[in-house]
């Protein structure tokens, strides 16, 4: 082989590596074209799982709060009945010192708003 056939076939192998360089190049611009439109497209479809996620938290937690908030409500007035009751009964045996014990708290109220 001379020198010359040497040069001319490394030539074309270099011109080889550099077409399959360009292709890769071209091929791999492509490529991340569509990786962009497919992560846009999946961030959409994120987005909208996650939304979906959320609101279905916030009905539960809507939901439960109700149920709680109703739950409080129930019991409260419960205790407000129990110790109406309770009041009530210890003014129907104890009248005096009931009306002693208002007064009491009537005046240190009083005081206290000085």
């Amino acid at each position: 082989m001379s020198t010359r056939s040497k040069t001319a076939s490394t030539a074309d192998e270099i011109e080889a590596i550099k077409d399959l360089m360009s292709d890769l190049e071209k091929r791999l611009q492509r490529l991340g074209g569509t990786a962009k439109s497919e992560v846009a497209g999946g961030a959409g479809e994120i987005s909208d799982f996650v939304n979906d996620a959320l609101a279905g938290i916030m009905g539960r937690v809507r939901d439960n709060a109700q149920s709680v908030s109703d739950n409080v409500v129930d019991k409260a007035t419960e205790l407000g009945g129990d110790a109406v009751k309770k009041i009530v009964s210890e003014v129907e045996t104890r009248p005096f010192t009931m009306l002693a014990i208002a007064a009491g708290i009537g005046f240190l109220f009083g005081v206290a708003r000085r």
